[in-house]
Formats: structure tokens, C-alpha cells, sequence
């Protein structure tokens, strides 16, 4: 069952890691904004808000037909952007990012729409795991632009792991060769699952294998897997970006156990066999070549199979996966990811399937079908996202969530709140035009005094080495704010600065200054002699430490004169606001040339 998501993960990985490195522009905006003021003792706080009428995106609403309440205080838009995503062209002129640093940080980028594609492997059976794969190729063919990203999960897998990438095609091969993944209802068990087998067989008159106890120990683990692992992904994508994840998870929905304290009760057969006393010596069975034994399954950390046996049995009675079901909320709207479930069974009749163990009754079946579909509705109505269950038509359904992501407004203010107390606050917003819908993230947990220092400290530890010459680069930064409005003069040996983006209509235009929102690409030229060697390119922070941001560093050669020029480019969409350095370095013989130009970054 692991097979996808090895194929995925490594196919991925290899791809981003011989790709090229300079992501193209992030997604247009209709008018450049101003740069926000940069406040050190506020905190900024964006949101991304969804408009609709009657289930039409809205696209022509203003900063003025919003307003944003937290925790019920009127807060004052200071930055407004209305994304419009379009699909992108062919996938051979996607660029992926360089590295899975490089993704990530790509990935923090709020103007960038971000997916991850959750397959519960352990509540989808093979057919659905069959009929889900080309609905989400198509989802992914339809939807994706340039600049979204998109990685896969599964339960067995730490968030960690997840590559994000352009290109879909890698997803696309390993969705259909390994279509086979899903887990439910199936006769195969992990060695966990085995060991439950082993611990607890059927009793005088239970006709099957695994017993009834050892089936609902496997799957209430079954279940507690997949919440954990939500969680860990919510949590995972919270401290990745701040702008809103979209999971689009493949699952027939959960039971949701609750404690049952018959589970911890010892069973007693119709011969008057029972479960050994926890603790007790290990009962005498047969072994697998037919003779008697008094071994069990040992655990995968080598502890008696036994002991393991017996934690895991009153631990899984105890558990109540309902309440973990419900923290999931909080967790995902302080973390801004919303959840797309899909069941891939369409319009189920059935939940059970009927054998080898004998089938529920009818009304149970239902009631168990019902509670599934109400946690799948429960989830997206908690986290702005949108159940696609009850329709045979897949492909549709999943539609829904490209029409739903397609357009939306990126929108940023400084909280009138400075308590640095670490506290949820709630986030609301409104359209101030009658009949309009806006689903928005919830809220968001302020930072502490201790996160705040920590940050500062890290901030205020330079490279002594690099010190100086950053500080005179940076230096010029200011001279570029006190100047503003007049033209920059460029000083003897450093390189012209050019920029693209919205402000630009995405047409090459030459600097006025250092100070650029991120929403722009920079590209830097100087002249060079024939025999000048092609300069290398870095982006360092203010302290002299270089980011993971590429600079792709280049020639050209001026048509009419033939003069040779170096060229270096950079996307700044995955930095945050503040100050950088560029550093281009050429090498002649043994010495290096180091020039260094500083840039400011705004919202």
C-alpha cells in the first residue's frame, strides 16, 4: 500500500531536484498597491476572503465593500489584492522550484493557491481508490496555474515528507499505475493489525478471522491514524504559510468512536475459554508449523507482543475520536487550511460489504453511512471548504473546487490588538453590498513575548565578516526612501536595475529605486568585456546569511552593438517584507569581485 506513495514522493523529489530554479511571476493583481508601513510593534495580519452570489464568484468588489472584525474591533484594510487564477499552459514550461527548501518557501507566498491531496487509504476501498484517479487527474489538469503547488499524502506519512511541485504529471503516472491503494475492507493487515490477530483470535462460535474484538481494535487505530495525521498536516501547513492550504481528502468518511468500556472486558467463549488476564502468562496456541506454542507477535520495537497487545486494547477502548474529530476544527481555522472531503463510492447504498464478516442490518448499515457522510459535512461547513459526497458524477464534484478556488481577495490590516499573549482571536468578515457570501479564515493565534524575542535575537545576530560591506549596501536603501521621487543614480561599478509586475503591466522597466512589493520580478545588468567570465548570483538576508530564494545568473548580447551583458534574475515573491542584499560575484584567475546591491521588500 505504500508503493504511491514511495513512487510519488521520490519521482517528485528527483524531478524538483534537476529542475530549473527561477519560478515564474506570481499571479497579476488589476492596480498596484502602495507599500504598507513597516510597523515593528504591530502585528500584520492577512486574510484571503471568497465572495460569492449565488455561487458565482464576485469579481468586482473594492477595499471599501469589505470589513474585517476581530474579536468583534472594526480593523482598517491596509492592503487589498484581488486574485484571479487562471490554468496554466503546457507543463514542460512549468519551472519547479530547486530544492524542497525552495518549495517551501514558495509556498509561504499567500498569492500563491497551495493543495494537498489526502488519500485515506484506510477508508478507501480499491474500487474507490480505482474511480477517484481520473477525476483528480482532471481536477489537477483543469485547475492548476503556474503558480500553484500541489503535494499528496497519506496517513503512513509524517507532513514532513510532503514535496510540493508544479508539474502534475509525476502525480498523474503514479495515480494511475499504483491506482490500488486503498485499504478499507480489505483481508491484507499491517503487522500491527496481525499482531491484534494473533492476541485476541476468535472465540468457540465466531466463525471468522480476524474476531469480532480484534476487527473494531483495527479499525478504531485505523481511525485514530487518519486524525493524527490531519493534524500533524494542519499544524505542518500552519508554520509552512499563512495563506490558506485547500486538503482534498479522498475518504469514505469516518465513524467517529467513542469510549466502550466492553472492549476492556475480558471475552468468555460458549466453552468457557476466555482472553488471558492482562499481565498473566501468555496463552498456549498453535504456532504456525501446527504445534503448540506460547508466542505472540512481537512489536515492531521488539517489546513482548503480549504487553503491546494489552496497552493498545484499553488505550483504543478509552478513545474518543469524536472530540479529536471536533479539536480538528480549531486546529485548521487557526491554521487557515480548509478541507475539500470527497467520497469516492459517489452514491453509497451500502457502507458494509457483505462478507466474510457477517453484513450489518440494514438499519445499522444506514445509521453507518449516515454518520460518515455528517463527519465529511461536518468538516468542510467547520473550515470553509466544500463536501463533494452523494454524486456518481466525480469529475463534477471535484469542479467544484476549481470553480470555488478560481478567484479570490488577498487582504492585509495591523491589529489594533498589540498584546503579545499568544491567544486565539476571531476573524470576521462582511461584505458591506447586500446578498454576498464570504467565507474567510476564522482567526489566527497571536504571537508571545518569547516568540517575539527569539525573533529579534536571531535578527540581530550578524556574520561579522559580512557586517560592513551589508551595512553600505543596505545603507543605500535609505538614501532610495529619503530620495523618493527623484531618480536614483547609479554608482561606478554597480549593475542597472530593471523590474516586472503588475505596477509595470508586466513589461521590463528600469528602477527608480531600491524598494519593491513582492508581487515583482527584479533583473539586474552590466556590462562585460568578451573575455569577462559569467558572474554567480546570491540573496542574502540583512544579517549576510544567504536564503534559499534563487538567483539565476545569465548573458546576453545586445543585438545592434554586439556589447556582452550579465544578467541576474530573482522572483521575489517567496520573501517576506524587509531588507536584502544581492550579491554577484565574478571570479578572474584566483580573485573575486564581489558586487552588492540592497533591495527593500513590501507587501
Amino acid at each position: 500500500m505504500l508503493q504511491f506513495v514511495r513512487v510519488c514522493a521520490v519521482a517528485v523529489f528527483v524531478m524538483v531536484q534537476a529542475a530549473q530554479t527561477s519560478p515564474p511571476a506570481s499571479p497579476q493583481t488589476p492596480q498596484p498597491q502602495p507599500p504598507p508601513r513597516f510597523r515593528v510593534e504591530t502585528n500584520f495580519v492577512r486574510v484571503d476572503a471568497y465572495a460569492t452570489k449565488g455561487g458565482v464568484a464576485v469579481q468586482d468588489l473594492k477595499a471599501e465593500d469589505f470589513e474585517i472584525l476581530e474579536d468583534n474591533a472594526p480593523q482598517k484594510i491596509d492592503t487589498f489584492e484581488h486574485i484571479v487564477v487562471t490554468p496554466a499552459g503546457p507543463q514542460e514550461a512549468l519551472v519547479e522550484p530547486g530544492s524542497v527548501a525552495a518549495a517551501n518557501q514558495l509556498a509561504a507566498d499567500p498569492r500563491r493557491r497551495v493543495f494537498v491531496i489526502y488519500l485515506d487509504n484506510q477508508h478507501v476501498g480499491v474500487e474507490g481508490s480505482h474511480a477517484i484517479k481520473e477525476p483528480l487527474i482532471d481536477l489537477m489538469q483543469r485547475m492548476m496555474s503556474e503558480d500553484d503547488l500541489v503535494a499528496v499524502m497519506t496517513p503512513e506519512m509524517s507532513p514532513s515528507q510532503l514535496t510540493f511541485a508544479r508539474r502534475t504529471r509525476v502525480i498523474e503516472d503514479a495515480l494511475r499505475t499504483n491506482w490500488a491503494w486503498g485499504r478499507r475492507n480489505t483481508i491484507v493487515l499491517d503487522a500491527r493489525e496481525k499482531m491484534y490477530d494473533a492476541c485476541f483470535p476468535p472465540l468457540l462460535g465466531e466463525s471468522r478471522s480476524p474476531s469480532a474484538l480484534a476487527m473494531e481494535l483495527i479499525n478504531r487505530r485505523r481511525e485514530r491514524l487518519v486524525l493524527d495525521s490531519l493534524q500533524d498536516l494542519i499544524r505542518h501547513m500552519g508554520a509552512v504559510r499563512e495563506g490558506r492550504t485547500a486538503v482534498i481528502t479522498v475518504t469514505d468518511g469516518w465513524v467517529l468512536y467513542r469510549p466502550n468500556n466492553q472492549l476492556s472486558q475480558l471475552r468468555q467463549g460458549s466453552d468457557g475459554s476466555q482472553d488471558p488476564i492482562p499481565g498473566g502468562p501468555p496463552p498456549v496456541g498453535v504456532g504456525p508449523g501446527g504445534g503448540l506454542t506460547s508466542r505472540v507477535p512481537t512489536s515492531p520495537g521488539g517489546v513482548s507482543g503480549r504487553t503491546e497487545c494489552d496497552k493498545d486494547r484499553m488505550e483504543l477502548a478509552m478513545a474518543d475520536n469524536s472530540v479529536t474529530f471536533r479539536n480538528l476544527f480549531g486546529e485548521a481555522n487557526r491554521n487557515n487550511v480548509s478541507f475539500y472531503p470527497i467520497d469516492p463510492r459517489g452514491l453509497a447504498a451500502f457502507d458494509t460489504p457483505i462478507g466474510p464478516a457477517p453484513p450489518l442490518s440494514p438499519s445499522e448499515d444506514y445509521a453507518q453511512l449516515r454518520t460518515r457522510a455528517d463527519a465529511l459535512h461536518t468538516l468542510a461547513i467547520n473550515t470553509d471548504g466544500i463536501a463533494l459526497i452523494g454524486n456518481n458524477d466525480l469529475k463534477k464534484q471535484l469542479r467544484k473546487v476549481a470553480d470555488d478556488l478560481t478567484s479570490y481577495y488577498l487582504m492585509g490590516y495591523y491589529s489594533t490588538n498589540s498584546k503579545l499573549d499568544g491567544r486565539f482571536r476571531a476573524i470576521k468578515v462582511r461584505s458591506r453590498r447586500p446578498g454576498i457570501e464570504v467565507r474567510a479564515r476564522r482567526g489566527y493565534s497571536a504571537a508571545t513575548a518569547a516568540e517575539v524575542a527569539k525573533s529579534r535575537a536571531a535578527a540581530e545576530t550578524v556574520i561579522p565578516e559580512a557586517t560592513a560591506a551589508v551595512n553600505r549596501a543596505l545603507g543605500a536603501i535609505e538614501s532610495d526612501a529619503r530620495a523618493a521621487g527623484r531618480k536614483t543614480v547609479r554608482g561606478a561599478g554597480e549593475p542597472m536595475v530593471f523590474h516586472r509586475g503588475p505596477s509595470t503591466g508586466n513589461q521590463v522597466q528600469p528602477a527608480a529605486g531600491r524598494i519593491f512589493p513582492r508581487s515583482e520580478r527584479l533583473r539586474m545588468e552590466m556590462e562585460a568585456d568578451a573575455a569577462a567570465p559569467v558572474w554567480t548570483g546570491a540573496l542574502l538576508d540583512r544579517n549576510g546569511n544567504r536564503t534559499a530564494v534563487p538567483v539565476v545568473a545569465g548573458e546576453r548580447a545586445d543585438a545592434a552593438t554586439g556589447q556582452r551583458w550579465l544578467t541576474a534574475d530573482i522572483t521575489l515573491a517567496p520573501l517576506g517584507p524587509g531588507d536584502y542584499v544581492v550579491e554577484l560575484s565574478t571570479i578572474r584567475g584566483t580573485e573575486t569581485a564581489k558586487t552588492l546591491v540592497a533591495i527593500r521588500v513590501t507587501q
